[in-house]
């Protein structure tokens, strides 16, 4: 599925049985030469708009604390790849 043009850069950081959560440039309307990193998140399919992905921000304060979250539960997975992504997700 096409994904809306302001997300640029797009890569999954994390799937749980359909919820993703993304990382890349948010350009809301275009308006800012690029966008700023953010993550995002979607399920599936779900929001979209004309059968478009429109995937959600999240904001920059929950942003952290969801991803260091999930790096504390990746490691004591001992789930490397997973780690990289999340620690590539937090760097952003």
């Amino acid at each position: 599925m096409k994904m809306v043009s302001y997300w640029k850069n797009v890569k999954e950081t994390y799937n749980d049985n359909g919820l993703v959560l993304i990382i890349g440039n948010y350009d809301h309307k275009h308006q800012y030469n690029g966008g700023e990193k953010s993550l995002g998140v979607h399920l599936g399919t779900y929001p979209q708009s004309h059968n478009i992905l429109s995937p959600c921000v999240i904001p920059a304060e929950t942003r952290s604390a969801i991803l260091l979250g999930l790096l504390c539960q990746t490691v004591s997975k001992e789930n490397v790849d997973q780690v990289k992504k999340i620690t590539n997700a937090i760097e952003c």
